[in-house]
């Protein structure tokens, strides 16, 4: 059975929901279009709204299949989007990659890495995962976020990802893992995990 966590997940603050097509002048505008924003991300930046048409039509396949699962991050008080999150979750193990929109302030980025650090640990204490990983450019900005999140660095992958927006045809990875034992406490409810009163500071 596939591992599905809940499409439809809120804070105060961040609903998580998944792309729609409705979302696709946004979505291109704020992250998917925007050099910076793609800089170091191992897929091309999107230079038409088709591309990004194509991009949620993924999503809502991978969904369907359980194979590829990506929420928006959209700030309630406003409707912007703070920031896309990816888990291609593969049982006991899953991958998960975050895109932060660099418009909006940092008020509202930060909004968004506390409730990615409460998807990572309500992730962690489900039945069929225990391992998860992200990988990042060596000479990109994220690494320090990820060792923020709680994230330990494994390795460095040599020629591991593509660096289309850099001109690049390859470049290397650090490799960031978060795992827990086979012995853990029962998941947290999927209705609860973001009602949690204990919040950490970015």
């Amino acid at each position: 059975m596939p591992f599905r966590p809940p499409q439809l997940i809120e804070s105060d603050e961040i609903l998580l929901r998944p792309p729609a097509p409705e979302d696709a002048q946004a979505l291109f505008d704020e992250m998917l279009s925007d050099a910076e924003t793609m800089r170091y991300l191992p897929f091309p930046r999107h230079t038409t709204l088709d591309d990004t048409l194509a991009y949620i039509e993924e999503s809502r396949r991978g969904w369907e299949s359980g194979s590829l699962l990506r929420w928006l991050l959209v700030d309630k008080a406003t409707g912007n989007l703070t920031a896309l999150i990816q888990l291609e979750p593969r049982p006991p193990r899953a991958e998960i990659g975050v895109i932060i929109s660099r418009q909006g302030g940092s008020r509202k980025r930060r909004a968004g890495l506390q409730v990615l650090r409460k998807l990572i640990k309500w992730l962690l204490a489900q039945p069929a995962i225990y391992r998860l990983y992200a990988c990042c450019a060596t000479d990109g900005p994220a690494q320090s976020a990820m060792e923020r999140l709680g994230f330990v660095l494994e390795a460095k992958l040599t020629n591991y990802e593509s660096r289309p927006n850099m001109g690049v045809v390859v470049g290397d990875s650090y490799l960031y893992v978060m795992t827990r034992s086979a012995a853990v406490p029962p998941a947290t409810p999927a209705t609860r995990w973001l009602a949690s009163e204990e919040e950490t500071t970015a």
